[in-house]
């Protein structure tokens, strides 16, 4: 069976992601995995040219990775009562070098991800995990736009 996986950020677009992925896992015949990366928590902030470092001012906790987990069991016990067969992941990682390892890992034939629809400033600046997937990738990549919602 083939494997298609899903990256979910949990963004307003997620649903629209997980519905498109149903669509080609039903149209594949595909088992279908929802993977949602939680970045891990920055202790220091390097800054400027001389790449001082400032504290966070305020502790953050980490991510709680069953409550991530069940947030994606949300998108997949409907997909499952429809007959697909759903894995759900939550990982802390990075998340353009954990779907890129969960591809493989997986042996998945396709990786699907969401478009926010930011601009070229914004990609200039900060990147674009669709793109770097794109880039990276050894399987085809499948984009939902944003501005198909």
């Amino acid at each position: 069976m083939k494997t298609l996986l899903t990256a979910l950020d949990f963004s307003p677009i997620s649903q629209k992601v997980v519905d498109g992925a149903a669509e080609l896992a039903t149209a594949m015949n595909s088992r279908l995995v929802l993977l949602n990366v939680v970045e891990p928590v920055a202790a220091y902030v390097p800054v400027g040219a001389a790449m001082d470092v400032i504290t966070a001012p305020i502790p953050m906790e980490p991510a709680d990775l069953n409550l991530v987990k069940e947030r994606l069991e949300q998108f997949a016990v409907p997909l499952r009562a429809k007959g697909l067969t759903v894995e759900t992941m939550a990982v802390v990682s990075l998340p353009v070098d954990e779907i890129l390892n969960q591809a493989a890992s997986t042996q998945a034939t396709m990786i699907i991800l969401g478009s926010h629809g930011h601009g070229a400033v914004y990609q200039l600046f900060s990147g674009s995990v669709v793109t770097s997937v794109l880039h990276k990738s050894r399987v085809p990549v499948t984009v939902i736009p944003v501005h198909a919602l």
